[in-house]
């Protein structure tokens, strides 16, 4: 047998000055244990000593007071422990839930209702609180700063993210042993990564893989958190399924409240993996498609379950599918589908079932009357099926009702004197209260002016902060354009010291594009009679050829061959295009050096030939004019 407890607050609150206090019911192996007066910290080591299969309150709020103490402690308790919350909005109040299982409670007893919630969510009563998803998040990273080293840091930087890489490898590897579906992002660095971060598609208990640290490498091993707290029922509930069938088959499972209980896809699935897939987390009531004329395998499905079938009028269009899938997460377009599939089938059933949620009388099974709605059986008739039921139950607890009695009768002394014990220190918290809050009145007349005093001075500190973090942008600002001005001048200085030894200075162009000439525009400037150098002038053209002559440069030197029309445009502006092998030229980074001897020589020769092929145009044009006024 599995060990439960039941747990209701006795007295006290856990945002007040007295602590809470409770009444906890064990069932353990059929024996049962009352603790009466635990505190919350022994509570919770009480689940850690006895790892009850379910853990059981009226309100999960009664033992926390924000969602991040409830998954901390979810975190913390072991894997197979099931917070579970009996109460709730589909299910009723706890004491309609004893009368209609015939578990007769005084709801001022907080031991009553303590064994209630143990019973009722031994039966299967009640919604377990989940807060993680069927998915864990793996992130490698490193585990230390690399700051900003010496000049060994590069290595030291390699290591460090090739050692993240390894182990990044190592954990996919893994992984793929196991056959679990994950995807990756990976953050690429110097020497390999800094960052991998791995998606697994299965709970944290079947992924066989803790955090650790070791010299450079940090591991980080958890479950992803769900968006808010959700409540799953421990009875498998009603579920509407969508299916994406193909190569690739996608099964999607919504419960009739339209929240997501599972969505999963797989290469060749077969049909009975699919129905086992779909049955360990609900029952099936729709069988949803995303195509008009449904496939094969929809059908069958919905043969199986004896499921209502349903189908858009027309095949779904990926925008809608978009719009049904924005706010779920999804590993492929498969799966995207399937869930598509089964929002649109929810949408069509849901103001339908939101009726029945306000029509349905206290204590029924919400979501079996759901299922049967939308089977198509009417609302009255379940409603008036239940009361009947209901009367029968009714005859079975009064005959009861006498046992129960004596029962009352015998706690109610122990009742009586726990009341008069908690009136006694409500009286003392109040007049302690009482005296509180005349300190407080008299101490907040004293501190007001200092409290005037001390935000003024903060806030004038604030604005001297910002004042001086501007400063210091300014002044970076200015320190970089004093650093890119000295390099320029070091270079021209360089340039003209060189000139005097009989080389002449040349600009240099990695490519004839517009943007690199803009580069060397803003690094060197161009200027007029400067001699610019082109390493690669396969790849300009008219327009490039054009801005540089606008410039009023005196020559180009090219390393390969210059397309047709740059070189007419370089010969039309009379720009003389001089090979790099007919001149002695040194090549650096941004500037080159041409001996200027050589470079003259071959100048004047090219200007010469530009003057000698211009005459000889002019002549041709006008023996073709002449020509042209004998005929």
């Amino acid at each position: 047998m599995t060990c439960v407890f039941g747990v209701d607050i006795i007295k006290g609150s856990l945002q007040g000055k007295i602590k809470p206090r409770y009444a906890v019911f064990i069932i353990d192996d059929d024996k049962e244990i009352e603790k009466f007066g635990v505190t919350r910290s022994k509570l919770f080591r009480m689940i850690r000593e006895f790892r009850p299969s379910i853990v059981s309150v009226d309100n999960v709020y009664e033992l926390f007071k924000s969602k991040e103490e409830l998954v901390s402690f979810l975190r913390q308790i072991p894997p197979t422990t099931k917070l579970v919350q009996v109460s709730g909005f589909n299910s009723g109040s706890l004491p309609s839930l004893a009368k209609r299982y015939g578990l007769k409670i005084n709801i001022r007893n907080p031991m009553d209702e303590a064994k209630a919630c143990a019973y009722l969510a031994r039966l299967g009563i009640g919604e377990e609180v989940s807060v993680f998803m069927d998915k864990t998040i793996i992130v490698v990273s490193r585990n230390r700063s690399l700051g900003k080293g010496g000049w060994r840091q590069n290595k030291y930087r390699r290591k460090v993210h090739d050692a993240v890489r390894r182990i990044f490898r190592e954990i996919k590897e893994k992984l793929d042993e196991l056959g679990l579906e994950y995807v990756e992002d990976v953050r690429e660095a110097y020497g390999g990564i800094s960052r991998g971060t791995l998606i697994v598609n299965a709970p944290k208990e079947k992924v066989p893989i803790n955090s650790f640290k070791i010299r450079d490498v940090q591991v980080t091993v958890s479950a992803v958190e769900k968006d808010r707290i959700e409540f799953v029922p421990l009875k498998k509930p009603h579920v509407i399924v969508g299916v994406d069938p193909g190569t690739t088959t996608a099964v999607a499972v919504l419960d009739l409240n339209g929240n997501v209980l599972g969505v999963r896809s797989k290469k060749n699935w077969n049909p009975a993996e699919v129905i086992e897939y779909i049955t360990s987390l609900g029952k099936p009531v729709v069988i949803a498609t995303d195509k008009s004329n449904p496939p094969d395998f929809v059908l069958k499905l919905k043969a199986s379950f004896h499921a209502v079938l349903h189908t858009p009028k027309d095949d779904m269009s990926v925008e809608r599918k978009r719009s049904l899938t924005s706010k779920f997460t999804f590993l492929n377009d498969h799966e995207r589908d399937a869930i598509a599939a089964a929002m649109d089938a929810y949408n069509s059933y849901r103001n339908k079932l939101r009726n029945v949620e306000k029509r349905i009388p206290m204590g029924m099974d919400v979501d079996a009357v759901k299922a049967e709605v939308i089977r198509g059986m009417p609302l009255k008739d379940l409603v008036s099926k239940e009361e009947s039921v209901n009367r029968v139950s009714e005859q079975v607890v009064q005959s009861e009702d006498v046992r129960a009695l004596r029962e009352d009768l015998a706690k109610k002394d122990r009742i009586i004197k726990e009341l008069e014990e908690e009136n006694r220190l409500l009286r003392k918290e109040i007049k302690s209260l009482r005296e509180e809050v005349e300190r407080l009145r008299a101490k907040i007349v004293s501190l007001s002016r200092e409290e005037h005093e001390r935000v003024r001075r903060e806030n004038y500190i604030r604005t001297l902060e910002h004042e001086l973090k501007e400063l210091r942008k300014e002044l970076k600002e200015k320190d970089r354009t004093i650093e890119e001005l000295e390099r320029r001048i070091e270079t021209l200085k360089r340039l003209r010291a060189l000139e005097f030894s009989g080389w002449k200075g040349v600009k240099v162009l990695k490519k004839f594009t517009r943007e690199e000439i803009e580069r060397l525009e803003r690094s060197l400037g161009i200027n007029e009679g400067d001699v610019i150098y082109i390493e690669d002038a396969s790849c300009g053209g008219r327009m490039t050829a054009e801005y540089l002559c606008d410039k009023g440069i005196k020559a180009i030197i090219v390393r390969n061959e210059m397309s047709h029309l740059a070189k007419s445009v370089f010969e039309e502006k009379e720009v003389p295009v001089i090979g790099a092998e007919d001149v002695e030229i040194e090549v650096g980074e941004d500037v080159a050096m041409v001996n200027s001897e050589s470079f003259e020589r071959v100048y004047e020769s090219k200007v010469e030939e530009m003057r000698k092929k211009k005459v000889e145009r002019l002549e041709m044009l006008f023996l073709e004019y002449k020509s042209r006024r004998i005929v």
